[in-house]
C-alpha cells in the first residue's frame, strides 16, 4: 500500500463489528454488497451470538481473528462505539469506519465522544471514516463498504467518476440520478462528521487514483482550509477536472468587520473564489452537476469557447444559439467559400454557424458528416454540438449516418463531440463508447458544454511560486485613519496629499499648503463611517469656508456621536476625475487572508461589482481581477474618458494583499474606499484597518 488512505479505500481484509444475517439492516448491508461485488479480500463479521452471518463464519470479538485486519466497519450504537475502537486498536486495525450516529451532530456530549474517539484513534495511528457516515465503494476493487439504500436499486458500473461528499444522504441521491444517466464510478466516499478524514484529503486521494478521471466534491463547509487547497492543487497537478457543489451559505466566515470589505467578503464567496483559483467548476443543481459529470467523463475536455452547432433543424440551432450566448460560447462563423461548399452537397442547407442541414439529407444522411465536415474544416473550434433529432430511432437512417459520424469523430480525436438525439440504450452506450456525449435537450447540451470548457480552460499545474520579498510588516496599531494611512504608506501605499489639524487656524493652514479645492474629514478613533457622522465635508474652496467648516463639523458630530473621541480633522487635496475603486482585504477564518477589488465610493454595496482572490496577488493577479469587474471596463477609457493608470493600481492592489498576508495573524481587514484611479496614478483616498479581536 502506497497512499495514507489505501486501508480505507482499498483493503486487504475487512471486519463488520456489528454484523448481521439481516441484509436490510445497517450491520448486514455492507456484509450483502462486499458479496455481490465479488470483494476478493478477507471478510469478518464480528458478531458474538452467532456463528455464521450470511453463510460467513462469523467471529465473537476482533480479537478472536487470528490473520490482520486491514479495516473495520463499525456498525454498533453510538455507546458501543469507543470500546470497539479500542478494540481495533488493540488488534492493529489501520482504518475504521463508523456508521453509527449520535456524535458531533448530537449536541455537547456528543462532541465529547467524537473527540475522545479521533484521540484514541490517533494515538493508535488509524483512520476513521465518519461518525455518521455513510460509507464509501471502490469499484476497482469490488469494495462495497457502505449501506448505502441507493444501491438497491442502482448498482454503480465501473467507470473514471470518483465522489467525495460530506452528506450522506445528499451524494446517494446524487449517485442514484447520476447512473440514471449512464455515469459510471470508480470510487463513492461520504465523510459524514469528518472527526478525521475530510473530503478535502478524499479529493487528494482521487487525484492520485489511476482509474479516476473526473472528482466530484460536495460539501457543506469547510474546516480545513489549508488542506482543500493542497487538494485542489493536487487534482489540477494531475489535470483532473473537479466539480463542486456547496450546498448551505454558511455566515461562519462572513465577519462582521466595521468595513465595506466586510460586508462583501462573505464565506461563500470566499470559498467561490478558492473554487474558482483551482479551476474547479462549482455547480448549482443537482441536475448541472450529473450533466457536467457526465460530459467531462465522457467527451474530451473543450481547451476554448468555440463552438460548432450543425442540426437538422433550423429551429432547435437557434434554441442552442441562445443558450450559447447566454453561456458564454463563441459560434465563430464558417466562411462563404465554405458555406458555397455545403449548398452544393445540400442545396436546401442554411446558416453559417449553427449550419441547418435540413430535411433534405434524408435520402442521404452520410450528407450530414460532409456538412460537419466541411464546417470543422473551415476554421478551428473547440467543441461540436450535433442535432440528430429522431435519426437513431429508426435503424435504416442510423445506417446511412453511422459510420460517416464516428469517421469524422475520429478524424477530430481531440475535439468533444455531443450528440442531441433520441435513442434506446444501446444506442447512447454505442454513441458513448465512441465518445460522443449524449444529451437529449438541447439546452442542458449547451450548458454542459460551457461548463466543460471552463474546466477545459483551467491551468494543469500550479502557478510558479512568487519571487522572495521581504515582508510589509505594519508598525504598531493605527487607530485613526491618519495613523492607518501613515502606517500604510511606509509600507508603498500611495495616498492623496493630506495633514492633520488640531485647530480651525492649523486646518486652514494646511489648506493653503496643500492647494484648493480640499476635504475635510473628523479625525477619531471611534469613528469609522465618517459620512452617517456628518464627519465628512468636499469642495472646499477657500479660507473662509474651511474655518467655517471646521467648527460646523465638530458641532454636527458632537450631536450624532456624543461618545466619541475627537482629535481634530483631517485636511486633504480634493482630487478630481478619475474611477473609485474598492480595494480591500479580509481575513477568511478557514482560507486566511482575502483581497476584494471594485466598485468604489458610494456605490460600493449598491453596485455589488467585487472579485475576490486569496491574498497575496501579484501584479498580473491584480490586473486579472479588475477585467473581472465592470469597473475594469471603466479604467480602460470608458466613453472618451481618459484611461487610468492601471499599472498603478494594480500595484497597489498587490501591495495591499501583501501587508494583509504579512500581518495575518492580527490584521481582520484593512479598506481602502475609495482608490481615485487617474492617467497619472492610483491613490486610496480613505483607509481603515481592522485587527482581530477589535468590536464589530
Amino acid at each position: 500500500m502506497t497512499h495514507p488512505l489505501d486501508a480505507l479505500f482499498r483493503p486487504r481484509s475487512v471486519a463488520v463489528i456489528g454484523a448481521s444475517s439481516d441484509p436490510n439492516k445497517i450491520g448486514g448491508r455492507p456484509l450483502a454488497f462486499l458479496k455481490r461485488a465479488g470483494y476478493r479480500g478477507a471478510i469478518y463479521p464480528v458478531n458474538p451470538s452467532a456463528e455464521r452471518v450470511q453463510e460467513l463464519a462469523a467471529y465473537p470479538s476482533l480479537a478472536a481473528i487470528a490473520a490482520g485486519v486491514d479495516q473495520a466497519i463499525i456498525a454498533l450504537p453510538g455507546k458501543a462505539v469507543l470500546a470497539a475502537v479500542d478494540d481495533c486498536a488493540a488488534s492493529g486495525v489501520r482504518a475504521v469506519q463508523v456508521f453509527s450516529a449520535g456524535f458531533g451532530e448530537g449536541g455537547e456530549d456528543g462532541q465529547r465522544e467524537q473527540a475522545e474517539l479521533r484521540a484514541r484513534a490517533a494515538a493508535a495511528g488509524m483512520r476513521v471514516l465518519g461518525p455518521n457516515s455513510l460509507g464509501l465503494f471502490n469499484t476497482a476493487d469490488s469494495f462495497f463498504g457502505t449501506f448505502a439504500t441507493a444501491l438497491d436499486g442502482a448498482w454503480p458500473r465501473p467507470g473514471s467518476v470518483g465522489v467525495a461528499t460530506q452528506s450522506g444522504a445528499f451524494g446517494s441521491y446524487f449517485f442514484g440520478l447520476a447512473q440514471a444517466r449512464g455515469l459510471g464510478f470508480s470510487h463513492f466516499v461520504a465523510t459524514g462528521n469528518e472527526c478525521d478524514v475530510d473530503v478535502a484529503e478524499c479529493v487528494t486521494f482521487l487525484a492520485q487514483d489511476a482509474a479516476t478521471r473526473v472528482i466530484v466534491m460536495a460539501v457543506e463547509g469547510c474546516k480545513d482550509g489549508a488542506r482543500l487547497i493542497a487538494a485542489l492543487g493536487a487534482a489540477r497537478a494531475a489535470a483532473k477536472p473537479v466539480i463542486a457543489m456547496k450546498v448551505g451559505v454558511s455566515q461562519a466566515g462572513a465577519r462582521a468587520a466595521a468595513t465595506h470589505t466586510g460586508s462583501l467578503a462573505g464565506e461563500d464567496r470566499v470559498f467561490d473564489a478558492v473554487l474558482a483559483e483551482f479551476g474547479v467548476y462549482r455547480a448549482q443543481s443537482l441536475e448541472e452537476i450529473v450533466d457536467v459529470a457526465y460530459c467531462a467523463s465522457v467527451a474530451p475536455l473543450p481547451r476554448g469557447t468555440r463552438l460548432a452547432v450543425i442540426t437538422t433543424s433550423g429551429g432547435i440551432g437557434v434554441l442552442a444559439a441562445d443558450a450559447a450566448e447566454a453561456r458564454g460560447l463563441e459560434l465563430p462563423p464558417v466562411g462563404a467559400a465554405t458555406q458555397a461548399a455545403i449548398a452544393a452537397l445540400i442545396p436546401l442547407a442554411g446558416g453559417v454557424n449553427p449550419v441547418d442541414t435540413s430535411a433534405g439529407i434524408i435520402g442521404d444522411l452520410s450528407l450530414y458528416s460532409k456538412a460537419a465536415g466541411a464546417m470543422l474544416a473551415d476554421r478551428p473550434y473547440d467543441a461540436v454540438l450535433c442535432f440528430l433529432a429522431h435519426i437513431g430511432r429508426n435503424p435504416a437512417h442510423w445506417a446511412q449516418l453511422r459510420d460517416s459520424l464516428y469517421a469524422l469523430r475520429r478524424r477530430h480525436a481531440g475535439l468533444p463531440f455531443i450528440a442531441v438525439l433520441l435513442a434506446d440504450t444501446a444506442l447512447i452506450g454505442e454513441l458513448e463508447a465512441e465518445g460522443f456525449a449524449v444529451f437529449a435537450d438541447p439546452t442542458r447540451a449547451v450548458n454542459a458544454i460551457a461548463a466543460a470548457s471552463r474546466l477545459g480552460a483551467a491551468p494543469a499545474a500550479a502557478a510558479p511560486p512568487a519571487a522572495s520579498r521581504p515582508p510589509r510588516r505594519l508598525a504598531g496599531r493605527p487607530a485613526t485613519e491618519a495613523d492607518a494611512k501613515e502606517a500604510l504608506a511606509a509600507l508603498g501605499i500611495d495616498f492623496a496629499p493630506e495633514q492633520r489639524a488640531g485647530s480651525a487656524d492649523a486646518a486652514a493652514a494646511a489648506a493653503a499648503a496643500l492647494g484648493y479645492p480640499v476635504v475635510m474629514k473628523i479625525l477619531s478613533p471611534d469613528i469609522v463611517h465618517k459620512t452617517e457622522a456628518g464627519g465628512v465635508a468636499l469642495g472646499l474652496a477657500s479660507d473662509t469656508a474651511v474655518r467655517a467648516e471646521y467648527a460646523a463639523m465638530h458641532g454636527r458630530v458632537a450631536a450624532r456621536m456624543p461618545a466619541a473621541r475627537i482629535e481634530g480633522v483631517i485636511v486633504a487635496r480634493q482630487l478630481g476625475g478619475g474611477v473609485e475603486v474598492l480595494v480591500g482585504t479580509q481575513r477568511d477564518p478557514v482560507f486566511g487572508p482575502v483581497v476584494t477589488v471594485g466598485m468604489g465610493g458610494v456605490m460600493t454595496e449598491l453596485m455589488d461589482d467585487v472579485t475576490l482572490r486569496r491574498a497575496p496577488v501579484d501584479e498580473d493577479g491584480a490586473r486579472a481581477m479588475l477585467e473581472a469587474t465592470r469597473v475594469g471596463r471603466l479604467l480602460c477609457g470608458f466613453r472618451g474618458a481618459a484611461a487610468a493608470d492601471v499599472g498603478a493600481l494594480a500595484r497597489l492592489i498587490a501591495r495591499t494583499s501583501e501587508i494583509a498576508f504579512d500581518n495575518r495573524d492580527h490584521i481582520a481587514a484593512i479598506d481602502l474606499n475609495p482608490v481615485l484611479a487617474r492617467h497619472d496614478g492610483a491613490h486610496a483616498l480613505d483607509a481603515v484597518i481592522a485587527f482581530q479581536g477589535d468590536a464589530a
